[in-house]
């Protein structure tokens, strides 16, 4: 290694490769440096992670990165123009990423890339001037939150399946239905499909459509015109040249559903009369945890708008039914939450067994909810076991059907089921509490019951 040229810096006094290598690693941001053929001088550790990069080595091209960012050939073709020039990124599991490119004046042969995590950036703002929205529901709702899909499709072959089948879809221009029960994260799969095919500046505009009454409906999706002869665009136009997500589409009111079933025909909006009107160009993906097909047959939703919307349909399987997510899940969201303690979380073994053996009545966002609730309880044990005991006999939630696990091993008759709940219920709370006497408290019911109950089972 050189000579340092500045001896008292901190940082460029680094008697060895290595030492300023770890230096470089103490960066919040990533850092690749660049030679002026663009072999890779230096890149910390944070910029391998950014870039979702397995492995490198400093002597190698930048154009053989195997980067898992959307806008990698945007920046590739910036860096090879040699110009100053901020990009926007989607990195690993869906994070935004500011690209800087920077040239230093005195060295012309020496390209700088600094990457920054944006929601990162834009929580540690919030934190330091004291803004109100610095709350974890902000920050777990953001980009670090969004699905690491890529770990997912190796996990379940079914998600796999769902999102080949999506992307060759958005690709090819048709429009597509996800259906599934709620919270199993059909908002993030329309992201991830609109993502497939878009950069960063097209248009990702979500529509609720149960969030408004039928006139303010129509007037939030066609747009509307103002008292000074002025229009006001819809979020349609908005979408332009992007996509555009129709989140609970089976609450579309009655009248709104013919009006867009004309857009959807011709590409035209209301106000686009004229017949040298440019029809819209924008991706329609919806989404719903109703019964469209039911709904159609009783006549609450049009049957033309059904198959204009449901060319592709993809059904999202429910948490319950796709257990090699549940630690994936519990270790992302830990992740996530660790990045405001002071502590890390660590979720107890036992903890985890539980919740790969829970139904998830509330899918992917009940398991977030409950790794929250963890965060703040774990400190606590008799807070802890409340959690466990909630854990035991989940609610019922609407549109939630466990109906065929009775089917396949029920003897339709009532006395023995009802002893076979019982005992798969004490099991459970014995596994959970650790002990009957525990179990029993957790159950409501005095000790002799649950030993009575194991005896009977066990003869």
């Amino acid at each position: 290694m050189m000579a340092s040229l500045w001896p008292e810096h901190p940082l460029f006094s680094a008697a060895t490769r290595k030492e300023a290598t770890s230096r470089l690693d103490l960066f919040n941001d990533g850092l690749i440096a660049l030679e002026a053929n663009g072999t890779i001088a230096s890149l910390n550790r944070e910029a391998g992670r950014m870039l979702g990069l397995a492995e490198w080595t400093e002597s190698c091209a930048l154009t053989d990165l195997e980067a898992e960012v959307d806008g990698w050939k945007a920046l590739l073709s910036a860096v090879a123009k040699g110009r100053r020039a901020d990009l926007g990124l989607r990195g690993a599991g869906g994070r935004l990423l500011l690209a800087t490119l920077m040239r230093e004046p005195e060295v012309d042969h020496v390209q700088w890339i600094l990457l920054r995590d944006v929601e990162a950036f834009e929580f540690r703002c919030d934190r330091s001037f004291g803004r109100k929205d610095t709350n974890n529901v902000r920050f777990l709702s953001g980009e670090r939150t969004r699905p690491d899909f890529a770990t997912q499709r190796q996990l379940c072959p079914e998600i796999n399946v769902l999102l080949s089948r999506g992307e060759r879809a958005i690709r090819q221009g048709a429009r597509i239905l996800i259906t599934g029960e709620s919270g199993v994260g059909k908002s993030e799969i329309a992201w991830f499909l609109h993502s497939a095919t878009a950069d960063a500046r097209d248009p990702f505009i979500v529509v609720n459509c149960a969030s408004s009454s039928e006139v303010q409906f129509d007037a939030l999706l066609f747009g509307r015109e103002e008292r000074d002869d002025r229009r006001r665009p819809g979020l349609i136009e908005q979408a332009e040249g992007g996509t555009l997500f129709l989140d609970e589409v089976g609450e579309i009111p009655r009248s709104t559903q013919a009006k867009l079933l004309g857009f959807l025909e011709d590409g035209r909006l209301p106000h686009m009369a004229a017949a040298s009107s440019r029809p819209s160009h924008v991706r329609v993906i919806s989404a719903t945890n109703r019964d469209l097909r039911q709904m159609v047959r009783d006549g609450r939703f049009r049957a033309d708008l059904y198959f204009r919307l449901a060319i592709i349909g993809l059904h999202v399987p429910p948490l319950r039914d796709l257990t090699p997510l549940v630690s994936h899940l519990i270790d992302r969201f830990s992740q996530t939450i660790n990045q405001r303690r002071h502590t890390p979380m660590i979720i107890p073994q036992r903890v985890r067994e539980i919740l790969t053996d829970y139904s998830f009545p509330g899918n992917i966002r009940e398991l977030l909810n409950i790794i929250q609730r963890i965060a703040i309880f774990l400190d606590d044990a008799d807070d802890l076991e409340e959690i466990l005991t909630d854990l035991l006999v989940p609610i019922d939630v609407p549109g939630t059907d466990n109906a065929s696990e009775l089917v396949a091993t029920a003897t339709l008759d009532l006395r023995s089921e009802v002893k076979r709940f019982e005992r798969a219920l004490i099991d459970k709370a014995i596994r959970i509490h650790g002990s009957k006497r525990k179990a029993a408290k957790a159950l409501g019911v005095d000790i002799g019951t649950v030993v009575r109950k194991t005896a009977e089972a066990s003869d």
